[in-house]
């Protein structure tokens, strides 16, 4: 153990999990583990535990750093360990949108080293990224979004300063669009049409005015919003946000844009729900700006999803599904942004 909590799995002591839960020492008789989830950026198990009594948890998850570098280092860059630990120390018990509890949550200074252990909410199951959302998946995250984004600290978000790391990370995303598009647009080539790659060139050329403009409003966001970071009953309701790497102070559109446009797969069903999606959305926040205004800040947002598979893509080890999930990452919402003229407003 090379920090004061465990790093990997095979690392976890039975008596530093009795002390995470209050319980007595010799309690935990036995626990096992597995891998879940498709998360790129750390690594997910599930914990299997045998207690004397049921007062603990049967199992648990718990979040540890990639066991591979080159995704520890870009969670370090762009301080996504930070942000997600922050999330669950600071603020998720406060607030009404859906997520696991949180049992622990710790991370060192370097931010390369941390842990979560948090409530396993089996038997729900992530979406499924490839295969897109129904709509009722869609309705049922949107009305957490508004949760989240109607919550307001009760010491103001100067209060964190984990919220605020992506002010920080502008221009780097800014330099590593513009310099890694290439690299995207020749590793895609095959996953994706001309014109899709064509619209994110034209993007990437104007990301000046794109990352620069001054947001209608600003709340806490999840910024990471689409299927494979929600968790759903087997009825389509959702059951948690889960993976908040990157939660920060940002515009809810952001939020908005990003889930529509990632997770229809039909773009016929995506075009006919998205008017009525936000009308219901704005009415279930509270503070909520006018339809018209947000509208435009949506449209204008309708890269999101595209822009976080170009950086994400480029920044995490390397993998057949890692690449096949990018690529409709980017092929649905650069769609949507055709679909609204996105491009006109930047």
């Amino acid at each position: 153990m090379s920090a004061e909590f465990p790093l990997r799995p095979e690392e976890f002591d039975p008596r530093w999990i009795e002390d995470v839960f209050g319980a007595p020492s010799g309690s935990l008789l036995s626990m096992t583990h597995k891998p879940v989830g498709t998360g790129q950026v750390c690594d997910s198990f599930r914990f299997i535990c045998d207690w004397q009594d049921d007062r603990f948890p049967a199992s648990f998850i718990a979040k540890c750093p990639s066991a591979d570098p080159v995704s520890r280092g870009a969670a370090a860059i762009f301080h996504l360990y930070d942000m997600e630990v922050g999330w669950y120390r600071d603020v998720a018990k406060h607030c009404r949108a859906l997520c696991p509890k949180s049992y622990h949550a710790a991370i060192a200074d370097n931010e390369q080293e941390f842990v979560l252990l948090l409530e396993d909410m089996a038997p729900a199951v992530q979406g499924d990224q490839l295969a897109g959302a129904s709509l009722l998946q869609v309705e049922t995250t949107l009305a957490e979004a508004a949760a989240l984004h109607s919550f307001q600290p009760q010491d103001g978000f100067n209060a964190y300063k984990w919220l605020h790391h992506a002010a920080d990370n502008v221009a780097f995303t800014e330099q590593t669009l513009t310099n890694g598009y290439p690299i995207f647009r020749e590793r895609f080539a095959d996953l994706l049409s001309a014109e899709i790659l064509d619209i994110g060139q034209q993007l990437v050329d104007r990301i000046g005015p794109y990352v620069g403009h001054m947001p209608l409003e600003q709340t806490v966001t999840h910024g990471d919003m689409r299927l494979d970071n929600i968790l759903f009953h087997a009825d389509g309701n959702i059951a948690a946000l889960v993976d908040w790497q990157t939660c920060t102070l940002g515009s809810p559109a952001n939020d908005v844009a990003y889930m529509i446009g990632t997770s229809f797969a039909d773009p016929a069903e995506r075009r006919a729900a998205e008017r009525g999606l936000v009308q219901v959305y704005l009415a279930q926040r509270s503070n909520a700006p006018d339809f018209e205004s947000f509208w435009q800040e949506y449209r204008r947002h309708a890269f999101s999803g595209f822009i976080m598979a170009i950086n994400a893509s480029l920044h995490v080890e390397q993998t057949e599904r890692g690449d096949r999930m990018f690529a409709v990452m980017a092929e649905r919402p650069a769609q949507m942004a055709l679909d609204l003229d996105s491009l006109s407003l930047l």
